[in-house]
């Protein structure tokens, strides 16, 4: 569960974007509605995302960021979503370090800060176990259709694969256990998988090894078996 603390001098539009963001049950909403409080409150529960609304009386929004940069650590935690409606203030904190997200504008758009938190999840959230939540937020790193047949093929043969270690040997393997779980035929779970990978190696050839893709920036091309034998160690490297 993330925790996102959300800070804004208004407290009404700060009770309205708790309750928006409430909604989803992945997530755990703590709110300050001053400068002073913000500050205190991060350094007290240091909360996954600061979602920040501009300037407060007391401190500026660089204020701010600036007292809960006191680490180095800190420094380098990228995790604020902040909105301003000041035009110039807006080229001076779009480069800051700790801003993962800018949106500018007069009003508030919960839906666009929500986006925001989304898009955080996928880019930083550590996995430990390949369950099917796991493998569909990190399939989306490699812009994987989750529902196309190949994907889910893939999710299942990873999950055998972590929970035995020697599949990974063999793709004839993997592939028969997959055909019978699915009640297709062996001839068909080759192609379905192979189709989901180019749109990987096409995604990954437009962005370069970025992120999760880093772990393929050895390989000249991800292909079925090194895809399921990387993305199990990637797992099993993590397993306590």
């Amino acid at each position: 569960m993330l925790k996102v603390l959300v800070a804004d001098q208004n407290t009404s539009a700060n009770s309205n974007c708790c309750k928006y963001l409430a909604n989803d049950k992945k997530l755990s909403i703590l709110s300050a509605c001053s400068g002073i409080g913000t500050v205190t409150k991060y350094n007290g529960v240091h909360p996954n995302i600061l979602v920040l609304n501009y300037d407060f009386n007391d401190k500026s929004c660089l204020e701010i960021i600036n007292e809960i940069s006191s680490t180095t650590e800190e420094r380098h935690n990228c995790n604020i979503i902040l909105t301003v409606k000041d035009e110039a203030r807006k080229l001076e904190l779009d480069f800051m370090a700790k801003v993962y997200k800018l949106i500018y504008s007069n009003t508030i758009d919960y839906s666009e800060i929500k986006l925001g938190i989304e898009q955080y999840y996928i880019d930083n959230v550590l996995f430990y176990e390949p369950n099917d939540d796991n493998l569909m937020t990190l399939f989306l790193k490699f812009d994987l259709i989750n529902m196309q047949l190949g994907s889910v093929y893939l999710r299942f043969a990873i999950k055998k694969c972590y929970e035995n270690p020697k599949l990974m040997n063999s793709l004839k393997d993997i592939y028969s256990l997959t055909s019978k779980e699915f009640e297709v035929s062996f001839d068909s779970v080759r192609p379905a998988i192979r189709n989901s990978l180019k749109r990987a190696n096409r995604f990954r050839n437009k962005c370069g090894n970025t992120s999760v893709l880093k772990l393929f920036e050895n390989e000249d091309f991800i292909t079925p078996k090194n895809f399921i034998r990387i993305i199990t160690s990637y797992y099993l490297k993590r397993k306590k």
